[in-house]
């Protein structure tokens, strides 16, 4: 789905780049212009972006924790 129509950025771009460490709508802003013409998409950019940053980190904490009790051997 197209987020930024000005500057035709799609929600798969943002997850991208929350993939490659994109953490706010300022980093969005700066690396893909979003919301850099007429702002209309920024509403729906920081939703974007916030599920992103939560997909992420769902999907990160499995790989903290092995499962085998090895990260609390003495």
């Amino acid at each position: 789905m197209i987020i930024c129509v000005c500057k035709a950025v799609s929600e798969r771009q943002i997850r991208s780049a929350v993939k490659g460490g994109a953490t706010s709508l300022r980093e969005l802003s700066r690396d893909l212009g979003v919301g850099t013409c007429c702002g209309t998409c920024v509403p729906e950019a920081k939703a974007a972006l916030a599920a992103s940053l939560e997909l992420r980190e769902d999907t990160a904490a499995p790989a903290l924790f092995s499962g085998n009790g090895a990260e609390f051997a003495a």
